[in-house]
């Protein structure tokens, strides 16, 4: 083990060498979490090669292939940020329009804070454990249409998980506000 990631930091030293202008180049384009990537930080490849997770070869021949797949990673993050911008822009207009129409806009307040928190935690929980678990299934990501596969199908069941939400938070919510016992059916 400790041979193979000797040979690991050799061989990114070597790459880091090679390519400088061009890992440069993509660094400065592709901003990574603080930690950064196996192409900036050795540590972080040799720490994910011995954790338990396990990872899928990715064959990218081509700066074109990475880019493509870096270009639907940021299609996909900013598909789902606009859909929790859009979604606090219609609630905020229903809780101006109680408002205005003189009704009870602290009630639609507190149901719409309420029921935007709760059903956006659990569709980001809901799209990220699903990404992520598609992403291990090897035949699913060798291609970047399997990542179009994975990111559309995290979003569609987070979208699917925070829309039940809502309408469950919103209901108790409301419930609570008015002081209402809460009936689900179920004995």
């Amino acid at each position: 083990m400790v041979a193979l990631e000797q040979k690991a930091l050799a061989i990114f030293k070597e790459l880091q060498v090679k390519y400088q202008a061009e890992l440069q180049r993509f660094m400065n384009t592709n901003r990574a979490s603080r930690r950064g990537t196996i192409w900036s930080n050795p540590n972080r490849a040799v720490h994910i090669a011995k954790s338990a997770r396990h990872s899928t070869k990715l064959d990218i021949s081509s700066t074109a292939e990475f880019k493509k797949i870096k270009y639907i990673e940021n299609t996909g993050r900013w598909l789902g940020n606009g859909m929790i911008l859009l979604d606090g822009a219609f609630r905020a207009n229903s809780v101006y329009n109680d408002y205005k129409n003189g009704d009870d806009w602290q009630r639609s307040l507190s149901t719409e804070l309420a029921s935007f928190g709760a059903s956006t935690t659990v569709g980001i929980a809901t799209g990220t454990f699903i990404t992520t678990h598609l992403a291990a299934s090897t035949l699913l990501m060798l291609t970047p249409f399997g990542w179009v596969v994975a990111i559309g199908l995290g979003l569609v069941a987070g979208f699917a998980m925070s829309i039940g939400t809502n309408i469950l938070v919103k209901k108790t919510t409301e419930n609570i506000y008015d002081r209402k016992p809460i009936h689900t059916g179920i004995l």
